[in-house]
């Protein structure tokens, strides 16, 4: 498929919200080898035992070490495999002068990449899923190009060839994804410009949703995994009912009762109880304002109600889940 055909969803998704938590206790002992990560960590946790950290934070973040050290919270809550962590951080010189060097110089070039790859190979640990994350976080260009995070989820995508846009990525790997690096960039960057978006909008999409979406194939199924703002329930029975707000800021169903909690422009998550009727005294219908949002099961009890985020496939999986719902 084309990544075109989701331009509404990835234009709209709420990128720099994206957030991720840590528990203190993951990093406890690289504190008991590094003192000033142990005095930055009671900076940035404080009395808590956890800490949630958005990319906005992130970028916000002006101190290079403090953002470097959010930046590996952010990608990796669970810690690092093995004592990669602790290896990096004893280079940690090292990689803050490279990233200054590159922040600070006018226009990286494609030599700039190479000669980073060059130091980068020295630090254990420190491989293209992590420094890409830096470099995005730091801000930092190559040719002109914005950098952005590619790291196994991606590149599962692009072997797997689900978006033809992607196709040059098809044989992508350990052994030459560094090499290809800047040419996703590249790539990007065209396909950004062409849905009027942002690349870091295309890496998420990717990331959420890459493997996990299959056009539905209206000749062989129901209905869309495409909410258009009417009753999925009803649509499936042949008759077309309208989803009306209701003072749970929830479109409830004027027939079935059915609920859909909208992320505008990114999912429809269809509810695991029904409405009561209980509808805003001023009309607001569902079909005034969708955006062609991805219908999605709740799996989870608190807004926005999907998290992990995982999105219907075919018609019948979203037949399967409504007939659950009492």
């Amino acid at each position: 498929m084309n990544i075109d055909t989701y331009k509404i969803l990835i234009s709209n998704l709420p990128v720099r919200q994206q957030c991720f938590t840590t528990k203190r206790t993951t990093w406890t002992k690289a504190e008991s080898e590094i003192q000033w990560l142990k005095n930055l960590n009671n900076k940035l946790f404080g009395d808590n035992k956890t800490l949630t950290i958005s990319r906005q934070d992130i970028f916000e973040t002006t101190e290079p070490r403090e953002k470097f050290i959010k930046t590996i919270y952010w990608g990796y809550t669970a810690g690092m495999r093995g004592n990669h962590f602790i290896k990096i951080l004893k280079h940690i010189e090292t990689i803050e002068n490279v990233l200054r060097t590159l922040r600070d110089k006018t226009n990286p070039t494609t030599i700039d990449f190479n000669n980073l790859t060059s130091t980068f190979k020295n630090v254990v640990g420190l491989g293209l899923s992590t420094y890409s994350k830096l470099l995005y976080f730091f801000k930092i260009s190559f040719n002109g190009k914005p950098c952005l995070i590619l790291d196994k989820r991606l590149i599962d995508v692009f072997v797997s060839e689900t978006y033809s846009d992607f196709q040059p990525f098809s044989n992508i790997n350990d052994y030459n994804k560094e090499k290809k690096y800047l040419e996703f960039l590249q790539l990007t960057k065209k396909l950004a410009d062409d849905l009027e978006t942002q690349g870091e909008n295309i890496e998420l999409f990717l990331f959420t949703f890459g493997n996990n979406l299959k056009i539905t194939n209206m000749a062989e199924t129901k209905i869309s995994n495409m909410w258009n703002g009417y009753c999925p329930e009803s649509l499936l029975k042949g008759k077309t009912v309208r989803m009306r707000l209701n003072q749970h800021d929830f479109f409830e169903s004027e027939e079935t009762g059915l609920q859909i909690c909208i992320i505008p422009g990114v999912q429809a998550v269809i509810l695991n109880f029904r409405g009561e009727g209980k509808f805003r005294s001023t009309p607001n219908y569902g079909d005034e304002v969708e955006n062609g949002e991805i219908l999605s099961p709740q799996n989870t009890d608190r807004p926005p109600f999907n998290n992990p985020t995982i999105a219907f496939g075919e018609s019948e999986e979203i037949e399967s889940y409504i007939t659950t719902i009492n």
